[in-house]
């Protein structure tokens, strides 16, 4: 990350009354972990109904700092609101894949966000059992979890 990109970042979440100390900024090669300090009771805002709030500021700092010829995935997480959900995630796929063993057959989890989905997908790569997949477009999109063909 550059000083530049981290100063963007810290002025667009400055407009939501976010200090640059309540902000943590982990950067790879390949994912910037962004993760806002903040009070749960307040983080609601930031977060919005379905964690849209949230997914649309990761899509605009997704834009801001790709800009060129790399490309890193971002994960903003507001109050542990992603590591949270991330927990209830992997229970869900749990107990899907105990009824993709039961009847052999693939099953469609409820609607996700592309972040969501995106965590099963990495989930389920190296599953030698199931795999996952996405069908739809937009809202409409679903992700499935099948049994892997042999």
């Amino acid at each position: 990350m550059t000083s530049e990109e981290t100063q963007k970042i810290e002025e667009l979440l400055a407009i939501f009354d976010i200090a640059p100390d309540q902000i943590t900024i982990e950067a790879t090669d390949e994912l910037v972990t962004i993760t806002v300090n903040i009070d749960e009771q307040v983080a609601g805002r930031l977060i919005g109904r379905f964690a849209q709030t949230l997914d649309s500021l990761q899509l605009i700092i997704s834009l801001m700092i790709n800009k060129g010829e790399t490309h890193r995935h971002v994960l903003l997480d507001v109050a542990g609101y992603r590591a949270r959900r991330l927990t209830t995630l992997e229970t869900m796929v749990a107990n899907t894949k105990n009824q993709v063993q039961e009847t052999l057959e693939p099953y469609a989890l409820p609607p996700l966000s592309s972040t969501e989905r995106r965590q099963v997908h990495l989930m389920l790569q190296d599953d030698a059992q199931f795999t996952s997949y996405s069908e739809g477009y937009g809202q409409d999109r679903r992700l499935f979890i099948a049994p892997k063909s042999e």
